[in-house]
């Protein structure tokens, strides 16, 4: 139920078809909901352009992860053709050893819980790693709740890029400014630092020389004269998002194709598979304005399928 996978919905019951959507979470909105913190997206917005979606008879089924719930292959048989629009809910690692510390955490993670009104563990300090727009955001929002708990912010955000090459949008790092947030640029993770009772203790950086090779690949240098330790009792990782395909299984995951970890498509939004589409940021990355073309490109050639289905019959 985010953008691409309601915008569909939409246009395909306007069309006169049935229409049901799966929405693991208990509210609609994907990623601009459990993504995005309510202060940049009021969620009462999403809610009522979401009750005009359900006004045209579109049918969601909150709480219920294909996979899990229902089997992708019973939505095959029960369906004339099926839309993927997962979105990207999983949060990526930097990989340094002690990632799997209870202390460090993913920021879709967080943003998730917060949304779903989850307590929180909130430390007096903290470090995200991550220069764009979700580091921001996880890093915003921290510091609200720390500055109801403490009165104080303590957020330290360190990026690979420096502020000319800043990933985040320039009004999301002048307003992460203006709450107290401390950002570092061109700083590279090197080691996650604990005490002698494995408590964190913060994260040690390099300074970042460049981050691409002469023929454009990612792969950071650095000057390992410049190393600062940032401290913190919590590292969050905010480095990109994956799609959690695992509810495709095995045998489906082989079928289809792939480009560089994302779903492959036709100009249609068609995959590999004849009964299967797929649209949003498991195909494009993350782009609310791609997410929604998507959807409404893969109701027309949805719509067009079945058609043709009901002429053959």
């Amino acid at each position: 139920a985010g953008p691409a996978g309601l915008t569909a919905a939409y246009d395909l019951a306007r069309k006169g078809h049935e229409v049901v959507v799966y929405e693991a979470q208990s509210g609609p909105g994907g990623m601009i909901r459990y993504g995005i913190p309510e202060y940049r997206l009021p969620y009462d917005v999403i809610d009522r352009e979401v009750a005009v979606i359900e006004a045209q008879g579109v049918k969601i089924e909150y709480n219920c992860r294909v996979g899990r719930d229902i089997p992708m292959e019973q939505l095959q048989q029960d369906n004339d053709a099926v839309l993927l629009s997962i979105g990207l809910h999983l949060g990526r690692s930097t990989r340094l050893p002690g990632t799997d510390h209870e202390s460090v955490k993913k920021a879709v993670d967080l943003l998730r819980d917060i949304t779903d009104g989850k307590e929180v563990e909130v430390p007096r300090k903290l470090v995200v790693i991550g220069g764009g727009n979700v580091a921001m955001d996880i890093a915003r929002s921290m510091a609200r709740l720390q500055k109801q708990k403490y009165g104080e912010v303590g957020v330290i955000v360190t990026a690979l890029e420096d502020f000319d090459h800043f990933l985040a949008d320039p009004e999301e790092v002048k307003e992460s400014f203006e709450e107290g947030v401390e950002i570092f640029d061109a700083r590279g993770p090197r080691e996650i630092r604990f005490d002698e009772n494995g408590q964190l203790q913060g994260l040690i950086t390099w300074k970042c020389v460049s981050i691409f090779d002469d023929e454009g690949r990612f792969a950071p240098t650095y000057d390992d004269s410049d190393e600062r330790l940032h401290e913190g009792e919590m590292l969050i990782e905010a480095i990109g998002q994956a799609s959690d395909v695992s509810l495709l299984g095995e045998e489906l995951t082989e079928r289809l194709e792939w480009n560089r970890g994302r779903i492959q498509v036709d100009a249609a939004g068609r995959t590999s598979e004849s009964w299967l589409w797929a649209g949003g940021d498991c195909v494009n990355g993350p782009d609310v304005v791609h997410a929604v073309a998507d959807g409404h490109r893969a109701a027309t050639s949805i719509d067009a399928y079945i058609s043709t289905m009901e002429k053959r019959t």
